[in-house]
This record gives C-alpha cells, structure tokens and sequence, in this order.
C-alpha cells in the first residue's frame, strides 16, 4: 500500500487484524500517471504523493469511517493533492479510490481544452474539495471502478480509459468559464500586460512556450496574466497561443511551397503534436480537416 499512488511511497499503516486484500492498478500515459486502489482492509496512508507534480483525487466508494486529514469523507468527495504536501488518510474496508498525478501546466492546458479555467483558486489548495460529485456522478464512477477491481476489463487499459474519464469529470467539476475581471482593475494596465505577452509570443511561435515565461515577459505573475488575457480576449493565454499557431499551420497547408509536406510534419513545426487533439482543434476553428486544407488549390483559397 506504501504505492497507492504511483511512486509515491507512502508511509502505510494496517489498523486491521488479519492479512489486508485489495487491487492495485496503475497506468501511464501522455506524460498522466494514473492509480485507483480497492481497500480490503484498514489501512492508514501518509505522506506526499508527490514532491513536483500535482494529484487529483475522488473518492469512488468510500466506507463508513475512512477519513482525510482526520476529517471524514465519503462517496463522491474530491481530493487536491499539491506538490510535496502530505496526504494523510484512513480508509476503511471495501473503500476504492481514483486519482491522477501530473504538472500545473498539463492540468491547466487540458482544462483550456474543455474551455475552462483550473487555477489555485479554483482547486481550493490541498484538502478536499467544497463540492462533492454529483449522486448520479459519483455512482457511474463507482460502478466502472468496481468493475476494473473485479477483474471485469484488463487493467492497464482499463485504468487508462478510466483515467481519462475521472479526469474529464474532475476538470468539468471544478473549472470555471473565463470571464473578465470586475472592478478595481485598470483595463489599460491589462493591456499593456497582453501586449508585452503578445509580441513574445509572436517572436517565440516556433518553440515551447510556458506560462511562467510568457508571464515573466509580460511582467506579471501568472494570475494576472490570466486576468488579462481574459478581459482583452476572452481567451486563456494557452488558447491564443494555440489559436496563433492554428493559422500559422493553416497559412503552411494552403501554401503551394508546403505541398508536398504531411500534415503531421506541418504541426509538428508549430509545436502541436498531439494530431487528434490538433484535427479536433482545427475542425472547430476553421470548421474544416487539415488534410482539406493541404488538398486546396489556389483558384479555390480558404475563407
């Protein structure tokens, strides 16, 4: 139990007599570490789950007893977990937990990806959630992950496919739309903040480009980056940095010079290489495929 989270090492406890049964499985994948455990027995968990990394947590069924941070918990229950901080738990017989591990940054993109903003303040710090999952929520969890425990589906990729899901969920549940900053802001300060933001990125396009960078060359820390990119644009920094590298991809596919250029190597140029994520992301930008773009010819150019 020390690896209930993957890599973590925790400092585990059996508070129960007897040998303590359960599952453990795990899964990798895309740089997201994901860990779901069924508890066959007492057993007190403590210690960080990681030291640089992030880790969300729900609690899928969780019994009668089992507590965080010497507080109890129950189905449904969302956990945040940040880099180095303890996690301190007490899981009570027949308890099954989910969880994923992976950095701000990741976090933050995908949450931009569903059109959401995941920040400090939305996650609330370490400690559990203020809002539960939904009944109906928390119940479609736990019949999936009973299910994986019980041998009913292979568990690498079951927990990567489950994985993928809790996430989703997780993102949709403590996300919040962008929307402007109100009151005691000075709106020309923010765009001054864009501004700056904006030309690094123009002259940094072709290569990775973080948020704490874009943030130091805007002078300002990431918060107000945020807040300034979503009273001038409405955007997230990262949804206009992708939107700038969307139409530089595009201007590659419909130019007759790139012809004979794939459109895996075109995005890859730009920094995107992620192709299902890129198609989806294209489609719903220009409301065409890439590869419709790349077939265009010049007597037919692209609105």
């Amino acid at each position: 139990m020390s690896d209930a989270v993957y890599g973590a090492g925790l400092e585990a406890i059996q508070m129960s007599p007897g040998p303590v049964t359960g599952s453990l499985a795990f899964a990798e994948h895309d740089g997201l570490l994901f860990s779901t455990g069924y508890i066959g027995g007492r057993v007190a968990l403590r210690g960080p789950l990681s030291e640089t990394l992030v880790t969300l947590g729900i609690g899928v069924r969780l019994v009668g007893g089992t507590r965080h941070w010497l507080n109890e918990v129950t189905t449904g229950d969302c956990g945040i977990f940040m880099p180095g901080d303890d996690h301190d738990a007490l899981y009570a017989p027949g308890s099954i937990y989910a969880s994923v591990t992976l950095s701000f940054d990741r976090l933050e993109a995908l949450a931009e990806d569903r059109g959401l903003i995941v920040d400090l303040r939305s996650l609330g710090g370490t400690g559990v959630h203020s809002r539960r999952l939904s009944d109906d929520a928390a119940a479609k969890l736990e019949e999936q992950y009973e299910a994986l425990h019980a041998g009913r589906q292979t568990h690498e990729s079951g927990v990567k496919v489950l994985g993928n899901r809790f996430l989703d969920m997780f993102i949709q549940h403590v996300g919040r739309q962008p929307r402007p900053s109100i009151g005691g802001t000075d709106p020309r300060g923010h765009a001054r903040i864009v501004a700056r933001a904006r030309a690094y990125i123009l002259e940094h396009l072709e290569r990775p480009l973080s948020i704490d960078e874009i943030a130091h060359a805007a002078h300002a820390s990431r918060r107000t980056l945020f807040r300034a990119f979503s009273q001038v644009f409405d955007e997230t920094p990262q949804a206009y940095v992708r939107k700038l590298r969307l139409h530089r991809i595009r201007q590659d596919l419909a130019s007759e010079s790139e012809r004979a250029c794939t459109v895996a190597l075109v995005a890859n140029r730009w920094g995107i290489g992620q192709l299902g994520r890129f198609a989806r992301w294209y489609r719903e930008l220009f409301g065409e495929n890439p590869s419709q773009t790349l077939a265009w010819r010049p007597n037919t150019p692209p609105v």
